[in-house]
């Protein structure tokens, strides 16, 4: 899953150029998760993808791979418009959007994070939004 994780990342570089935003990452080596190559990517992806959309110009987003006890964490971590906290489990269901007119302007549906949370859910693992510090963080926690 860190080899998988790096190159995710290295597939978004050009759209955060564009967006002037810039992606480090801090990934743990060698964590292997029993699961489908597709799955982990398309975790992946909508959170970066969300991510990068979402952050200010000219501030950074923080991609974190770690192994803790029996749990493989994924964060992914910008610094943008936090989600109101009443939101926040919401925009896990299917066709949730916080800002309509803009999402809709931009061809957005909200169906990403349902996706991503169904998929998370196939592996019994969690996904969440916090806040903490300036940053929206999604937290994937998956048993490994």
């Amino acid at each position: 899953m860190s080899k998988e994780t790096e190159i995710i990342i290295s597939m978004f570089e050009s759209m955060a150029y564009e967006k002037n935003v810039k992606i480090n990452s801090n990934i743990q080596e060698d964590i292997i998760l029993n699961g489908h190559k597709e799955d982990i990517e398309h975790i992946l992806s909508t959170l970066i993808d969300n991510a990068i959309k979402h952050t200010e110009p000219k501030k950074d987003i923080l991609i974190e791979l770690s192994k803790e006890k029996n749990e493989i964490i994924i964060q992914v971590k910008n610094m943008g418009e936090p989600i109101p906290e009443a939101e926040r489990e919401k925009i896990f269901e299917r066709f949730y959007r916080i800002d309509k007119s803009r999402n809709r302007n931009e061809k957005r549906y909200g169906l990403g994070l349902a996706i991503a949370k169904a998929t998370v859910s196939k592996y019994n693992g969690r996904i969440e939004v916090l806040y903490n510090n300036g940053y929206t963080i999604f937290k994937v926690t998956i048993p490994a």
